[in-house]
């Protein structure tokens, strides 16, 4: 798990936590389930995203050969 800290407005905190409380979760929870939720939509979107989300490689090497084309040099690290 990673560490975070960011800053919000005193509106948007207060939102936060009643959010957090009406779903009986924490605020770790709740923007774990916001980030989620709107890489769900996202998706939807975006189609191609989508259809590739479970083999990431395959956008690597698509992404990586796309660079290489416009001669940018690509190095595996």
């Amino acid at each position: 798990m990673q560490k975070i800290e960011f800053e919000l407005d005193r509106l948007t905190f207060e939102r936060a936590k009643t959010l957090a409380i009406v779903n009986q979760s924490t605020l770790s929870e709740l923007i774990s389930h916001v980030i989620e939720r709107l890489a769900e939509i996202q998706e939807k979107k975006d189609p191609l995203m989508g259809l590739y989300a479970d083999i990431p490689e395959v956008v690597d090497e698509i992404v990586a050969e796309a660079m290489e084309k416009r001669g940018y040099s690509v190095s595996d690290e």
